[in-house]
């Protein structure tokens, strides 16, 4: 069995280790080199990782797969079953139907692969406070998710968890199940489960500009937003005195002290340069974090700038429906239109 993978992001290089493990991997399909400003969240070259391990190196100039030459380069590879690590694309039908087999995808959500379908999921059901995530392999068809289920897993998230290692738990869960199913006889017979399509719904795309924290939320649900946006995506922001801060991580801090402060005001400033501000219900305690633009120097009694959380939703959901207006919108995020 020809196997090879399509991937540009470094986590998807861990479901490669983890798969090839067990199954022989002939090359990876990736992006040529790109500069550091490039677009793409947490894109690697994977040609030294070729290298070390063995793997022939494809590398393709369009995400999008649509120049002539990947084309070419593609279609001359013997593919029996394409695995889908890391691709924010839509795989075109051309390949689709060159691979002899199938071309396998991931996919998963807080509501399983068919309620769920869409952008961000893992963001989505860190942000929103959700307890555990279904993540499925499924055949890769044209559409946005919608292929035969091959296998179904399912993990909780623990209050320690953030995006990265909702990542690492997504990543051996998906190798588990594609080495499982390529090790299985039947699976060339392709005996997959049918998705119910009526039941569709779609996560929309979030963006860098979505990721202003709003003050006057919980504790719980101010941490939910930093965890889920934190590396290897680009962080929830923060403006103050005009210029922006970028925060990786920081601490629900509960405690009953006196004073009169202001919603998203800086009231200590501790030796090792941690934040305590002001929330709606009480105090977090911002432990990591970097100055984005300018060169101020944050003292106490500065205040941040809130940004309303209920308007950046009803902005994603606008965005959504006025791009994709044929797909339905998550509920669990459509409850915030109202």
């Amino acid at each position: 069995m020809n196997i090879y993978i399509l991937n540009t992001v470094g986590i998807g290089l861990d479901i490669i280790d983890l798969v090839s493990k067990h199954v022989k991997i002939l090359g990876i399909i990736g992006l040529s080199k790109r500069a550091p400003t490039d677009a793409i969240s947490d894109y690697v070259y994977q040609y030294e990782f070729c290298d070390e391990h063995d793997f022939d190196f494809i590398e393709m100039e369009s995400y999008e797969l649509k120049s002539e030459q990947d084309k070419l380069k593609l279609i001359s590879l013997d593919i029996d079953v394409l695995i889908v690590a890391g691709w924010q694309r839509l795989v075109p039908s051309w390949l689709i139907s060159h691979c002899s087999i199938c071309v396998i995808g991931s996919h998963g959500s807080p509501l399983g692969i068919t309620k769920g379908r869409g952008r961000s999921p893992q963001n989505w059901a860190l942000l929103l406070g959700l307890e555990s995530f279904y993540i499925s392999i499924f055949e890769v068809d044209a559409g946005i998710d919608s292929g035969r289920i091959i296998d179904t897993r399912k993990f909780v998230y623990s209050e320690f968890d953030d995006i990265k290692t909702s990542y690492y738990k997504v990543s051996l869960l998906t190798a588990d199940m594609i080495v499982r199913a390529l090790q299985n006889p039947a699976f060339v017979e392709k005996q997959f489960d049918e998705q119910d399509h009526s039941y569709a719904e779609y996560f929309p795309q979030r963006t860098p500009q979505d990721g202003e924290i709003d003050w006057y939320r919980t504790n719980q649900e101010i941490n939910d937003f930093v965890r889920a946006l934190t590396k290897p995506y680009p962080g929830a922001e923060s403006i103050i005195a005009g210029e922006k801060i970028r925060i990786w991580s920081l601490i629900p801090f509960d405690v009953d002290i006196s004073g009169d402060y202001a919603v998203g005001e800086i009231v200590k400033i501790f030796n090792k340069d941690d934040i305590l501000v002001r929330t709606r219900t009480s105090f977090v305690l911002i432990d990591d974090y970097q100055l984005v633009t300018g060169n101020i120097r944050i003292v106490e009694g500065m205040k941040f700038e809130s940004s309303s959380f209920v308007k950046q939703m009803k902005t994603i959901i606008e965005r959504h429906e006025s791009k994709y207006s044929k797909l339905p919108i998550a509920s669990i995020v459509k409850k915030y239109e109202c």
